[in-house]
C-alpha cells in the first residue's frame, strides 16, 4: 500500500541529499529515502553488497563492538585489546583497466573472503574502496603477531588467483600492502568510544605501512582511565 508523505517532509529529505535532483530527477524523494536507508543499514552491520565486508559506519556509529566490550573488558585487567590485519589492494585502477570492472569487483570480494577464511571469527571491515581489515576481536580468540604478514599475503595471492582469467601471468596478478596492528585500550568508559578509536588507529597503521614509515606489527596503547573502581565518596 502507498504511504503518504507531506511536502515538508519530502523537501527536508531532498535537502539532506540535494544531488538527487540531478541524478534522479523523476523520483528524487525515492532516491533520498534509499540513500538514508543504505546509510542506516551500513550502521546496523549490513555487509557491503559489492564485497561482503562490513562497512565503516558499523564500527564508528553502530554496535559492532558492543558485545566485545560487554564480554571482555571487565575480564582483562591489562586492557581491552584487539588485533587487526589490513590488506590494501595495490593499483586497483590498473587492475580494473587490465581485467575490467567485473573482475575488479571479484578481486575485492575474493580479498574479503580470503581474510575471513584465514581469520575465522574476525570481523572484516571495508576501510576504503580497496582496503580491508580483519578485526581480531576478543571473542574470535585470535591474536595478531609480527609473523602474519607473509603468510597472509601468500594466501591472498592463492585465493584471489581463482577469479583471474586463466593464464594470467604473475606480473599482472594483484598485490597487497599488508599491515598489522594491535591496539590496547586501558579502562574504556563505554563501548561506544571503542569504534572511533579503533577506526583512527586502523587509518594510522594503514598510512604508516603504505608510506614506508612502519613495518611489522604496530602496537598502540591508549589510556582512557575511565573506569570507576568503587562507589564514589564525598568529602565533608
Amino acid at each position: 500500500m502507498p504511504y503518504p508523505l507531506d511536502d515538508a517532509t519530502a523537501t527536508a529529505l531532498i535537502a539532506l541529499h540535494p544531488w538527487v535532483l540531478t541524478r534522479s530527477p523523476q523520483a528524487p524523494v525515492q532516491a533520498a529515502v534509499e540513500v538514508l536507508l543504505q546509510a542506516e543499514q551500513a550502521r546496523r552491520g549490513h555487509p557491503d553488497p559489492k564485497t561482503g565486508a562490513l562497512q565503516v559506519p558499523a564500527l564508528t556509529q553502530g554496535s559492532l563492538l558492543k558485545e566485545e566490550y560487554d564480554l571482555s573488558t571487565h575480564a582483562h585487567h591489562d586492557g581491552w585489546r584487539v588485533g587487526a590485519v589490513i590488506a590494501d589492494v595495490k593499483e586497483m585502477i590498473s587492475l580494473n583497466a587490465r581485467f575490467g570492472f567485473a573482475i575488479g569487483d571479484a578481486i575485492l570480494r575474493a580479498t574479503v573472503e580470503s581474510l575471513a577464511a584465514q581469520y575465522p571469527g574476525a570481523k572484516v571491515i571495508r576501510l576504503h574502496p580497496d582496503a580491508f581489515a580483519a578485526l581480531l576481536v576478543p571473542t574470535s580468540q585470535l591474536t595478531v603477531s609480527a609473523d602474519l604478514a607473509g603468510p597472509t599475503h601468500e594466501r591472498l595471492s592463492r585465493d584471489v588467483r581463482r577469479v583471474l582469467p586463466e593464464g594470467t601471468p604473475d606480473t599482472d596478478a594483484p598485490n597487497w600492502t599488508v599491515s598489522l596492528l594491535e591496539v590496547t585500550v586501558d579502562s574504556p568508559s563505554h563501548w561506544q568510544v571503542l569504534g572511533p578509536l579503533l577506526w583512527a588507529e586502523l587509518e594510522r597503521a594503514h598510512v604508516m605501512q603504505r608510506s614506508g614509515r612502519a613495518d611489522g606489527l604496530q602496537q598502540r596503547r591508549l589510556r582512557l582511565d575511565a573506569s570507576i573502581p568503587g562507589p564514589a565518596t564525598l568529602s565533608r
